[in-house]
């Protein structure tokens, strides 16, 4: 899935994210998209697998661990 934040979180609230794979490039920067909205919360990941590449870019795949999810309450 690509998308900003916001969009990912959604669709990780739902239940609806399994995996994620991720590449990441050896340059810090002040600024950008978050990959998660900023909330407090803990997503487990279990990793599956790494590969680490020549330019050091190093590429991470995840399962997303299920949670338990607690009934929603209407207000």
């Amino acid at each position: 899935m690509m998308g900003g934040g916001e969009i990912i979180t959604s669709f990780l609230d739902e239940g609806e994210i399994d995996e994620f794979s991720i590449h990441v490039i050896p340059v810090f920067i002040g600024v950008g998209i978050p990959l998660i909205k900023p909330q407090q919360r803990s997503i487990p990941l279990k990793l599956l697998a790494t590969k680490k590449f020549p330019d050091g870019v190093v590429h991470l795949h995840y399962r997303v661990l299920k949670q338990r999810r607690l009934p929603k309450v209407a207000a």
